[in-house]
């Protein structure tokens, strides 16, 4: 398995998640933290299958987890 862009944000969300899971102030319901697991290795997978150039798949996710990422903050701004 090569590592990939959203290989490592899956590593950060994932280390994130266990250091606060024993915050009192720390409400996240697991069914949504599987389930955005499950939307990154799957989006990981249809990048992998459609782009064969390791250059352009690494450009593909950094775009797809900046767009995300944007997106993300202007909805929580709205």
């Amino acid at each position: 398995m090569k590592l990939t862009p959203l290989n490592i944000a899956l590593a950060v969300v994932i280390a994130w998640f266990v250091t606060e899971w024993g915050n009192d102030q720390f409400e996240f319901a697991v069914w949504r933290f599987i389930l955005f697991i499950v939307f990154l290795l799957v989006t990981d997978i249809v990048f992998r299958l459609l782009v064969k150039d390791m250059q352009k798949l690494w450009m593909g996710e950094i775009g797809f987890i900046l767009v995300t990422g944007i997106l993300a903050v202007l909805i929580r701004i709205m």
